[in-house]
């Protein structure tokens, strides 16, 4: 038997072999199992399969892709929801049915709603109009607008805005989420003068702590932002915006500066007068006031009696910035017709310069004083002001008597 063909029979041109014993070839078959089903003998792995085939299987073709969704059936929805161009949603409603049933699109419900609800709002526009509805509706959403656009948050402030302050104008400690901006050239409230971040501390420092700095930058940014005193109304305060412990668990820690009048009148015009409103001359003379002025109010905490060095030390710090304020209004090239009157006031910061000096030097109480009365008296005397200020051209008109708090 042919070891390839189990159970067959021999092919009758092969020669026949006779006698003994015929030896078993090493490569036959084992003989066939009995019965119907022959076992076939080894047979080679069928090659893999792709995993979603199976051999002797057809794959089934695609299913055919949904219908799309007609554009103008959803513009006509959203149209007639939103009431904007009424009888627009009811046009793109229109031409989407006729579309969608000649195309086979979806969005047949999305087109009769839209239709439906421009129609409504279509009538409704049209008895506004001939009623005169409309014109009052469109007053009062002009004046919304108006308003929505001048409140601000009081974390968005911006250096130069005029306010109104809340509560009618007092300047009682508020809570603020919003502020009204208003035009400088109108009336208004306040005048932001600068704005800092609180810097230095992982939580809330305290409501003592936040004011305590608020107060001594803001002053600092006040007499920056407004270099000339004689043009900051008397009434003028400081008045600040702080972060508040619950708003700086989210991360405020703004300090808005202003400069602020409580009464009805209010202000009109901008009070900035720093170096974006002034000539150099101009700043360069106001910034020599600023600095002497600030040297001679730094009155120490403490009264005379329970800390003596700090007001020595005091002393002889404004004693240095007059002295130095001094050689900067010599130094300074100014116009000719200002060279005269400069010559005169930096003559007149070196005489208080020396009487600060005694000040430092003093052995009591009384003679310290004594010192610092006599440092004021040239301070007092507005006649080198009014000169040095009609030749930069600056105010001439000395500020009433009960100066700005500022």
């Amino acid at each position: 038997m042919d070891p390839s063909q189990p159970g067959g029979q021999q092919p009758s041109d092969q020669p026949q072999q006779s006698g003994g014993p015929q030896p078993h070839p090493a490569t036959a078959a084992p003989p066939p199992y009995p019965g119907p089903h022959p076992y076939p003998g080894p047979q080679p792995h069928p090659a893999y399969q792709p995993h979603h085939q199976f051999p002797g299987f057809p794959v089934p073709p695609p299913p055919p892709p949904a219908p799309s969704v007609n554009g103008l059936a959803i513009a006509s929805l959203v149209t007639g929801i939103v009431c904007c161009l009424p009888p627009l949603g009811l046009v793109f409603g229109t031409i989407a049915i006729r579309q969608i049933r000649k195309k086979g699109q979806r969005g047949l419900g999305m087109a009769f709603t839209g239709t439906i609800l421009s129609a409504v709002s279509t009538v409704l526009v049209v008895i506004m109009f001939a009623t005169g509805a409309a014109g009052s509706l469109w007053d009062g959403f002009e004046k919304g607008m108006d308003e929505a656009s001048r409140n601000r948050s009081a974390m968005d402030l911006r250096k130069g805005d005029c306010v109104d302050l809340p509560g009618g104008g007092g300047l009682e400690d508020t809570e603020v989420l919003t502020v009204q901006t208003v035009d400088c050239a109108e009336r208004h409230d306040a005048e932001i003068t600068g704005i800092f971040q609180i810097t230095g501390f992982k939580e809330y420092p305290g409501e003592s702590r936040v004011e305590a700095l608020a107060e001594e930058r803001c002053e600092k940014i006040n007499r920056k932002y407004a270099l000339d005193p004689w043009d900051i109304p008397a009434e003028a305060e400081l008045y600040y915006y702080v972060p508040l412990r619950e708003s700086w668990a989210f991360g405020d820690r703004e300090v808005v500066c202003t400069l602020a009048v409580s009464d009805k009148d209010g202000l009109t015009g901008s009070l900035r007068t720093d170096v974006a409103a002034l000539d150099r001359h101009q700043t360069a003379y106001l910034t020599a006031e600023s600095q002497a002025d600030s040297a001679s109010n730094d009155v120490p905490v403490e009264e005379y009696s329970d800390d003596r060095a700090a007001y020595r030390a005091w002393a002889r710090e404004a004693s240095a910035v007059f002295s130095a304020q001094a050689r900067a209004l010599r130094d300074h090239d100014w116009p000719a017709k200002a060279e005269k009157t400069m010559a005169k006031r930096a003559k007149e910061f070196d005489a208080v310069a020396l009487d600060w000096d005694k000040a430092a030097d003093a052995k009591g109480e009384d003679a310290f004083w004594g010192h610092v009365a006599a440092a004021d008296g040239p301070l007092e005397n507005d006649g080198t002001e009014v000169e040095v200020r009609k030749a930069l051209g600056l105010r001439s008109t000395p500020p009433p008597e009960g100066d700005s708090q500022v």
